[in-house]
């Protein structure tokens, strides 16, 4: 493998999510060249937080607060991981901003990875010279944006998770690798789409690895791409979870 190969992370900083991302990038022994992290102010965090109510319920949504809360109080978001691993870090106030796309010039970006930021203009990801990655917590092309995994659980479907390419459509890009997400009973959508995050990132890991070492294959799928869904209201999540409790991995999923 080269050893000038540049990884670079993209994420919001109090994100739980980012966390989990880089510590499972450096079990996996990615050798990263830094984590981009975009500012945020105290009314863009409220907006996220009354955005979450609304997708997670008030009990998720205050627990998640209080972890980010914890999170960033001891260090341990990923700017203090970043940091203790002797990553760099490196600040912008937009992600989708001329600014940022200059300075992931400037890094001789080769491959970029999405952790957790908006859906990204064009001019910014072109800029990582072998691609940029996300890991969608939904099985694609069939269940693509916010929410996916819990429309898929709706319909009767298996949750899943699918790292990608980004391209200029939402979830459109060309798929590297996709798993099913077993549920378990007495599951919960949240609880699913943990599990689905944490495996996003192993598989991502994997995949980081066979692009550096030239070994990467991509699977052929015709599947047309399916619904682009919104993030669900809470009042129907509680309904899919009360469906959840009454199944099993022997069920339909």
């Amino acid at each position: 493998m080269k050893d000038d190969f540049r990884v670079f992370l993209l994420a919001y900083p109090d994100n739980p999510v980012g966390r989990a991302f880089l510590r499972t990038f450096v079990e996996g022994q990615v050798s990263i060249g830094g984590v981009v992290v975009e500012r945020k102010s105290t009314k863009n965090n409220w907006r996220r937080f009354k955005k979450k109510i609304e997708k997670d319920g008030f009990v998720t949504a205050v627990r998640r607060f209080l972890q980010v809360f914890a999170l960033r109080l001891g260090r341990q978001n990923i700017v203090g991981l970043a940091e203790k691993h002797g990553i760099r870090v490196y600040w912008v106030d937009k992600f989708n901003s001329q600014a940022c796309a200059d300075l992931l010039a400037s890094l001789r970006v080769d491959l970029l990875a999405i952790v957790s930021a908006p859906i990204l203009k064009d001019y910014v990801f072109e800029k990582a010279k072998k691609g940029c990655l996300n890991a969608h917590p939904g099985w694609l092309p069939k269940y693509r944006g916010v929410g996916a995994n819990a429309y898929a659980l709706q319909n009767g479907d298996a949750p899943g998770v699918t790292v990608h390419f980004i391209d200029a459509g939402i979830d459109t890009g060309r798929i590297i690798v996709r798993e099913k997400i077993p549920v378990r009973r007495g599951d919960a959508v949240a609880r699913i789409n943990d599990r689905a995050t944490v495996r996003g990132a192993e598989l991502m890991v994997d995949v980081i690895h066979r692009i550096r070492g030239g070994r990467l294959v991509m699977p052929r799928i015709d599947e047309p791409p399916g619904e682009l869904y919104r993030a669900m209201p809470y009042s129907v999540v509680k309904e899919v979870n009360k469906k959840l409790k009454k199944i099993g991995e022997s069920d339909a999923f």
